[in-house]
């Protein structure tokens, strides 16, 4: 059976990929920072399993992706527990913050929080780096799949949540980056990017401020990330998804040929 690591995997959009993951007979493990929400997901997956059996179809693991140590201990006790393989990496963790990045204060101003970059941005590096070194060793072939959350934030302004806006961005250039990288090794790297998903990223009162027609349902995010894990051919994508419609987001063309030399590393 080929196995999957989701981050952020007990509840929304990581949730609901490990639930697709699972009818199809995937092992899942479910990685995230609330144990209680994690704990609850993996055992309705597992079913009637018993989570102590190593042909168990889910387990969860508390991770902190924001702590290197912790997912490194987290990838390898999937290894040891299924056999090795880590076939796709689902790095999903993310918060949105608060916007208050602009709020005027009286005396010295504070140094913002850096939360929300050290889970949606840091989280996605460490998540990736990760991925990269066990498909290396996956046998008898190397290879794998992985998969980033990054946002429609990635390629628009996001006035109110520039922190967020940064990390996303920073997200999408990860991925297209190491997708250029990787792909001689087999190892494909693709990013989505939603639009507005009612999950646990926001509260009720927010997101009850937007018409019900503007929300993307999570039925195709989970159709979008199953697409490019199944699709041999799919690296370097950074698929849009906004209320019904997805959108195949390329990288914008080099403004010229110096600028392609410089960014693709050639000397001459």
């Amino acid at each position: 059976m080929p196995v999957a690591i989701i981050t952020g995997g007990g509840a929304g959009m990581g949730l609901a990929v490990a639930t697709a993951l699972v009818k199809d007979d995937w092992r899942v493990a479910l990685l995230d920072v609330n144990s209680a929400v994690g704990k609850a997901a993996a055992a309705s997956l597992a079913g009637e399993k018993n989570q102590d059996d190593k042909e168990s179809l889910c387990l969860f693991i508390r991770t902190d992706v924001t702590k290197y140590d912790e997912l490194r201990a987290a990838f390898e006790a999937v290894a040891k527990r299924w056999g090795g393989n880590i076939d796709f990496v689902f790095a999903n963790a993310g918060i949105a913050g608060k916007p208050d990045f602009y709020d005027e204060v009286e005396g010295e101003p504070q140094e913002p929080s850096l939360l929300v970059e050290e889970i949606c941005l840091r989280g996605v590096v460490f998540t990736s780096h990760l991925a990269m070194h066990y498909m290396r060793r996956n046998t008898p072939t190397p290879g794998g799949v992985i998969v980033s959350t990054a946002s429609a934030a990635s390629i628009y302004a996001s006035p109110e949540l520039p922190l967020y806006t940064a990390a996303k961005h920073g997200v999408l250039g990860l991925m297209r980056s190491m997708s250029i990288q990787l792909a001689p090794e087999g190892i494909r790297v693709n990013s989505i990017l939603p639009g507005a998903i009612r999950t646990m990223l926001h509260s009720k009162s927010i997101w009850d401020q937007f018409p019900v027609g503007d929300f993307t349902p999570i039925e195709e995010v989970v159709e979008t990330v199953l697409g490019l894990v199944r699709d041999p051919t799919t690296t370097g994508r950074a698929m849009e998804i906004s209320a019904g419609e997805t959108f195949d987001r390329r990288q914008m063309a080099y403004c010229n040929e110096t600028m392609q030399r410089i960014m693709q590393g050639k000397s001459y």
